[in-house]
């Protein structure tokens, strides 16, 4: 989980990741703000002096989390939207989704769920932290999402509606993940396999792609004429003529 450095000894390489592996429990338990060095270093088991030695000071011990957090972040980014790549912006962006929402929903976190309590806490208490978090775990793949958006909507990539049509499917996804608790005890038998996750990703491709095709159009409400008729439905009524 915590890479070695090739240029220090092995015993030091130890202390340091075991001061990471402390601080990433602490630091998402608690948040940068309620926890101290001293704590950090009694449950890492090494002495006071040893944060400053390796990472300078507490918040330099937490850059280096937090570092490493936006790094992954962008990793797996950049592996969704490399699934699609060659083919059609629209079958690029389903592709996205898919890959996206499979590594949100994976029902085996393990080690890594230290790295999503880390997140949510910065999320909720900002600190200078999370500047990294942007620059290194957002812009670069969120780069990328903006110009696969724009190329499905035929839009240049300064356009609001790109922005606002890329920032909705990174919402809906993520929706998945943080409601993901409520969903389960909401609905014991539910089980995010894999069918099933390909099956939300296939509805929130088919709701994106038509929100966007609906703003090309101009469907807002107060822009719209009268309705065309569905298939099975009676002209002016919003009556079937099936039953």
């Amino acid at each position: 989980m915590f890479a070695k450095s090739n240029n220090t000894p092995v015993d030091e390489n130890e202390t340091r990741n075991r001061l990471l592996k402390a601080a990433a429990s602490l630091f998402g338990e608690r948040g940068f703000n309620h926890v101290s060095v001293r704590d950090i270093c009694r449950e890492a088991g090494t002495n006071l002096a040893s944060v400053n030695y390796h990472f300078r000071d507490k918040l330099g011990l937490y850059c280096e989390l937090i570092g490493m957090v936006a790094e992954g972040m962008n990793r797996g980014k950049i592996a969704a939207l490399d699934a699609g790549a060659g083919r059609p912006p629209e079958v690029q962006l389903r592709a996205y989704i898919r890959g996206f929402l499979h590594q949100l929903l994976d029902p085996n976190p393990k080690e890594d769920a230290w790295m999503e309590k880390l997140i949510a806490r910065e999320m909720m208490e900002p600190t200078p932290a999370l500047d990294l978090i942007i620059e290194k775990g957002i812009k670069p793949s969120g780069e990328r999402l903006l110009k696969l958006v724009s190329a499905v909507m035929g839009l240049p990539t300064d356009d609001h509606r790109v922005a606002w049509s890329a920032s909705t499917i990174q919402g809906q996804c993520l929706w998945y993940r943080s409601s993901r608790p409520v969903a389960e005890r909401m609905c014991p038998e539910l089980k995010f396999t894999p069918e099933v996750i390909d099956g939300i990703a296939e509805f929130v491709s088919n709701f994106a792609l038509a929100g966007m095709r609906s703003v090309l159009h101009g469907q807002d409400e107060h822009e719209r004429g009268p309705v065309t008729p569905v298939a099975g439905e009676l002209p002016g009524t919003g009556e079937s003529n099936l039953s």
